[in-house]
């Protein structure tokens, strides 16, 4: 699964998500340059459109400054469901772990004599 979010500079970033080894930290590094990024993106945007006296162009940096909103908030919900996968690798490798550790010592429990304590000689 590859996403891609384009800035409103116009440059894209790919990320690749849902590799066999599943996301890393660089995925997340990746995103949040691109978050750094479109954040001073929309600071200087906002800048701007204090600046802006021509209704038009007011309302084209508006809607500038909407997209780049948008765009941060699916990158930012693109690390979150990053972070949740790692999160859920962990406790699968957890519980992987622990299932290996109750049968590494079910294996070596030394077998219980068969019948111990049911065959029983009582003498009057």
């Amino acid at each position: 699964m590859s996403l891609s979010i384009a800035s409103a500079s116009g440059t894209s970033s790919n990320v690749s998500a849902g590799r066999s080894s599943g996301p890393s930290n660089s995925d997340i590094a990746a995103l949040q340059k691109q978050l750094k990024d479109l954040t001073a993106d929309l600071k200087q945007a906002s800048a701007e459109a204090g600046q802006s006296s021509d209704p038009s162009e007011a309302k084209a940096k508006q809607q500038r400054m909407q997209a780049l909103q948008n765009q941060i908030q699916l990158v930012q919900q693109q690390i979150q469901a990053i972070q949740q996968a790692q999160q859920q690798e962990q406790q699968q490798k957890a519980m992987e772990k622990a299932m290996q550790q109750m049968q590494s010592a079910e294996k070596k429990k030394p077998p219980s004599p068969p019948n111990l304590g049911t065959q029983v000689d009582t003498y009057a």
